[in-house]
């Protein structure tokens, strides 16, 4: 972990809010977190060793020893045995969910979606032509009854819905982790449907608290022998636990479908996915780097949410609901009625506390009732001050009311 003082905070300003305000907005990676000598001289190794191949194209599936990293960290970390055609490297988790899209699904085609969910993949789905339809949560995650009856209910009408996306871990912006026991019947009704499952996973290894459930990919690599080629692609990133502009993360999924994706004309065009990314990360993450680095960040962020969850036991009003992530960057807040969200903001907002409202997280209609907090960008102290002003601004509406 390096030394603040070495960042231009002006060059974060739009996520640290304007002078004089504390912003809830931004879930991004604090910028101290950012290991910039390791990846600097991990930089100077590649350029100085290999230059020849770093800087040329690469391979359409990605740079081979860092899949290899990957691969054995998965079997080391999880238990996971992943072979080369089961992973590929793309371009953030971002890419890799437009890259499905594009071979996967068609115009029209209906994609099942937690509610809430991240609403910027709402709307690359909605960029797609895709018909994004919400199934309910709890605490424990996505509800299989809702989703068996969304199922159903789609069958009846002689529709289908061609992929359910789901962020398992951590949730943005809820902070949910999926329970361990929906899992396998989760996958099991994906199976009854023939549903292709798309596992955001992105947040798994930002774990604060007790162990993360396997993943749906893990319940999948398990599946009866003869039961068909695997229907769970699970993407993973680096945005999260380095540096989200290098770009990088990967996707495991069923040999036939990476062999789809890896022989798309994207991938012939585009000669690789970042080679010279891909060196350094590989020259940094053979050094043995990542391990500590990830470690560090869990107690960064793990202080910050503790700090924004003693808060909210401290100053919220009576009928305020919140969320208890076991890690991520989010903590989701249900109002108290008759409070609206879109109100609360703005009144927030004259207080110069800045939070997003939860409508855009929805793909139907929303209830107007939720808040999301961001913890991961601001220090404790600005959390507890910036929840105290939610405090006050909760009591006084209410009040009012």
């Amino acid at each position: 972990m390096t030394d603040s003082a070495s960042y231009d905070p002006l060059a974060s300003v739009q996520a640290a809010g304007p002078p004089g305000t504390i912003s809830f907005i931004y879930g991004l990676p604090d910028p101290a977190s950012f290991p910039v000598e390791d990846l600097r001289r991990a930089a100077g190794e590649v350029l100085r060793q290999r230059p020849e191949l770093a800087l040329q194209y690469g391979p359409e599936q990605g740079y081979g020893p860092l899949i290899d990293f990957v691969r054995a960290r998965l079997a080391r970390k999880e238990g996971l045995a992943v072979e080369r055609p089961q992973i590929m490297l793309s371009g953030g988790s971002a890419q890799a969910l437009d890259h499905i899209c594009t071979l996967l699904t068609r115009p029209g085609d209906i994609v099942l979606v937690e509610a809430p969910t991240y609403h910027e993949t709402l709307q690359l789905f909605r960029d797609h032509g895709l018909r994004p339809l919400q199934v309910d949560t709890d605490d424990g995650g996505l509800q299989l009854d809702a989703l068996a009856g969304r199922l159903a209910e789609l069958a009846r009408r002689g529709e289908r819905a061609r992929l359910l996306y789901v962020i398992p871990n951590f949730q943005n912006p809820s902070g949910i982790t999926l329970a361990a026991n929906r899992r396998q019947p989760l996958w099991e009704l994906a199976e009854r449907y023939d549903l292709l499952v798309v596992e955001d996973d992105v947040y798994r290894d930002l774990a604060y608290q007790g162990q993360v459930p396997p993943s749906l990919y893990a319940w999948d690599q398990r599946r009866p022998e003869g039961s068909g080629p695997g229907r769970t692609l699970r993407i993973g990133s680096f945005s999260k636990i380095l540096a989200p502009a290098l770009r990088l993360g990967w996707l495991l999924g069923p040999p036939g479908v990476i062999e789809r994706l890896v022989g798309s004309g994207l991938r012939a065009m585009s000669g690789g996915v970042n080679p010279l990314v891909s060196n350094i990360l590989a020259e940094y993450c053979s050094q043995g780097l990542l391990e500590p680095h990830i470690e560090g960040l869990r107690a960064l962020y793990s202080e910050r949410r503790d700090a924004m969850l003693d808060s909210l036991a401290l100053h919220m009003p009576p009928g305020t609901s919140w969320t208890r992530p076991g890690g991520g960057f989010f903590v989701w807040l249900g109002l108290p009625l008759p409070l609206r969200a879109a109100e609360v903001a703005g009144r927030a907002r004259d207080a110069r506390l800045l939070i997003p409202v939860g409508d855009p997280f929805f793909a139907e209609e929303p209830a107007g009732q939720y808040l999301r907090l961001a913890f991961s960008y601001v220090t404790p102290a600005k959390i507890r001050d910036g929840i105290a002003i939610l405090g006050q601004v909760l009591g006084e509406m209410m009040a009012d009311n």
